[in-house]
C-alpha cells in the first residue's frame, strides 16, 4: 500500500513559557528551538520511520522559509512534487506551556493556496491511499481540493479535520464525507464536527455520516474507534509530557502505517497510542529514525499483541 500524504510543511519556532501571557504582559521564555513541522510533514515522518511506502506532497514556494523547507525535504529523501514560486511558505510560532499544552500562531503561505491544477503532474495510479488535513480544505483551497478528490476512484481517503473543522465550508465537508473517508479527530474536534456532547456518541454520529472507520484520540486516556460494530476503547500507556506538538499527526501516521502493514484496526490504534506517547515525551513533532526505533523497540517487547 502506497500513501500520498498531502498538506503542508512549515518553518516553526518553539517557545516554552510557564503560561500564556495576558494582554499587555511581558514574559520571558525559558528556551526555544526551530524545527520543520506541518501536519503532512509530521504524518510522513512517522511513515518514514516505519519504513512504509509513501510520498510527501507539500507545496514549496520561493523565499527564505521555502529554501529551508526544500533543504529539509531533500535531507529526508523526498522529491518536491509541487513547486510554485508565487509566494513563500508559511511559518508558525509554537507556544508551549509548562504542562506541555501548545498554542499555535500561524502565518500562512503557499501551502494555504492549493489548486486543482497542481496535481496534474502526479500519477495517482501509484497510490491506493491518500491523506489530507483540514487546513488544506479551508476557503478556496477547500473547493479546489474537493473537486480533485471527487475525481479519484478506488482510493482510501484518510481525513484529519483538525482544529479548523468549523472553518471548512459545509458543502466542502459534505463532499469529503461522501467519499467515505477514515476520520481521525481529537475529542474536542469530534464533538464540534458531530454536535454531540460525548465522544462515543460523536463517533457513532460521524460513522453514520461517512460509513467508515472513525478514530477519536483521548489524550492520556488513549483512543476510541467506531468501525460499524460498536465503539471500542484502546487505552494508552503513561507518558511524561514535554510537549504535545505533533501527537495527533504521529498517531494518525502510525495508524496508516499499521494498516498498511496488515495490522488489525485495534492493533494499529494500539501501536499508534504507543507512538503518540513517545512523541509527547520529546520536544518537537517528529523523531529521527534511530530515536524512533530505540523508543518503539521497548513497546514492541512489552506489547506483543500489537503484532
Amino acid at each position: 500500500m502506497k500513501t500520498l500524504v498531502i498538506g503542508s510543511a512549515l518553518f516553526e519556532m518553539l517557545v516554552r513559557l510557564d503560561a500564556l501571557p495576558k494582554t499587555g504582559e511581558d514574559v520571558l521564555c525559558r528556551e526555544s528551538g526551530m524545527i520543520i513541522g506541518g501536519c503532512a510533514y509530521n504524518v510522513a515522518g512517522t511513515l518514514r520511520n516505519m519504513g512504509c511506502d509513501h510520498d510527501l506532497c507539500v507545496p514549496v514556494g520561493k523565499g527564505h522559509y521555502a529554501d529551508i523547507i526544500a533543504k529539509e525535504l531533500r535531507r529526508c529523501g523526498y522529491e518536491i512534487l509541487i513547486r510554485d514560486e508565487s509566494q513563500d511558505n508559511g511559518w508558525c510560532l509554537d507556544l508551549v506551556e509548562a504542562g506541555g499544552e501548545r498554542t499555535f500562531i500561524t502565518s500562512q503561505g503557499i501551502e494555504a493556496t492549493f489548486r486543482e491544477s497542481w496535481f496534474d503532474g502526479i500519477d495517482m495510479t501509484f497510490y491506493d491511499t491518500v491523506y489530507v488535513s483540514g487546513y488544506q480544505l479551508c476557503g478556496g483551497s477547500g473547493r479546489e481540493m474537493a473537486r480533485w478528490l471527487e475525481r479519484l476512484s478506488g482510493k482510501q481517503l484518510f481525513f484529519a479535520p483538525g482544529p479548523v473543522i468549523g472553518q471548512i465550508e459545509p458543502f466542502v465537508k459534505a463532499a469529503l464525507f461522501a467519499l467515505h473517508p477514515i476520520l481521525h479527530l481529537n475529542e474536542t474536534e469530534a464533538k464540534e464536527a458531530s454536535g454531540e456532547l460525548e465522544a462515543e456518541k460523536a463517533a457513532r454520529n460521524l460513522y453514520r455520516r461517512t460509513g467508515n472507520l472513525v478514530i477519536i484520540t483521548l489524550g492520556a486516556e488513549g483512543a476510541l474507534y467506531d468501525d460499524g460494530n460498536g465503539v471500542h476503547r484502546i487505552p494508552s500507556r503513561a507518558a511524561e509530557v514535554v510537549d504535545t506538538i505533533g501527537a495527533g499527526d504521529s498517531h494518525l501516521g502510525a495508524v496508516i502505517g499499521g494498516l498498511s502493514r496488515g495490522y488489525s484496526i485495534e492493533s494499529a490504534i494500539r501501536f499508534a497510542n504507543c507512538v503518540a506517547a513517545e512523541i509527547v515525551s520529546i520536544q518537537g513533532p517528529v523523531m529521527e529514525k534511530q530515536q524512533f526505533e530505540q523508543r518503539m523497540g521497548k513497546w514492541n517487547e512489552q506489547d506483543k499483541s500489537i503484532f
